[in-house]
């Protein structure tokens, strides 16, 4: 056997151990490896570690050990059904929000039971923006939190409102702190909700920040979109136990569904408008 031969035994031998993604690379070698990788055996063999059905005849499919010529894979061929199902997924691009802050207004209400102690209408490029200094009087780990890289949405609160944390998550509705948070386009005069008449029901005693939450209410046109969520803070000025606190800012926050300018443009374009 000639020097040739003998490597084309050794691949023979080797590439069976490989990797899909390592088979594929040897192929690219030279003429020899291609033409001993493209044993479709070699494929099939992955295929079936990976999904064994497709290996059985369709015609009795109910019988697993049935192996023959009308299996999804002799037809196409398992090497082009590997690399089929196996290709990586490339990071797609966005595409390009439909909308922009500049069209966007928030309207922000916040109650101690049926008390309103905060209304505003707030542009979207402040919402944007965020707060950028923190205001005398925070605790150190609010201080981090505002000045940290972390994408977030807040808008300052002028003037402070106070907030009770002992009596404001409370079951009574007397007591209770709760916030509604609308967003209007002001180039169709449409309006969504984000959050409505969510209670503060948690209060981060570290951080200084009281929390709620609301479901978004997503188009019709979007039914297999649930569950996703709007938290809001109010982000609390440290004071001495058992007084109240006093609050300079609110925080809008889609956690890990959007977290750029442009995600959350995305986000929002797909609520339900009306």
């Amino acid at each position: 056997m000639d020097e040739e031969g003998q490597m084309g035994e050794v691949l023979k031998e080797v590439f069976p151990l490989l990797t899909g993604r390592d088979l594929a690379a040897c192929i690219c070698v030279c003429r020899q490896w291609r033409d001993v990788g493209r044993d479709d055996f070699l494929w099939r063999r992955l295929c079936a570690s990976r999904w064994p059905s497709i290996c059985l005849n369709s015609s009795n499919s109910h019988q697993r050990s049935t192996i023959g010529s009308s299996t999804i894979g002799a037809i196409r061929g398992y090497r082009n059904l590997f690399s089929t199902i196996a290709r990586s997924k490339r990071n797609r691009a966005l595409p390009a929000p439909k909308l922009c802050f500049r069209d966007l207004e928030f309207y922000v209400d916040v109650w101690v039971g049926r008390r309103s102690v905060y209304s505003a209408i707030v542009a979207g490029p402040v919402v944007q923006s965020r707060i950028k200094d923190p205001p005398e009087g925070i605790c150190d780990s609010m201080r981090q939190h505002l000045l940290s890289s972390e994408y977030k949405m807040s808008v300052p609160v002028l003037p402070y409102f106070q907030f009770s944390p002992s009596s404001d998550v409370s079951d009574s509705d007397d007591g209770v702190c709760s916030m509604s948070m609308l967003v209007r386009r002001k180039d169709s005069d449409q309006i969504a909700t984000i959050i409505d008449g969510s209670r503060f029901t948690y209060v981060d005693g570290l951080e200084k920040r009281a929390h709620a939450y609301d479901y978004l209410h997503i188009s019709p046109l979007y039914p297999f979109l649930s569950e996703i969520r709007a938290w809001v803070a109010l982000l609390l000025v440290e004071r001495p136990p058992n007084t109240m606190a006093e609050v300079f800012g609110i925080e809008l926050d889609f956690l890990d569904t959007a977290s750029s300018d442009d995600e959350v443009l995305l986000l929002l374009d797909i609520l339900d408008w009306k």
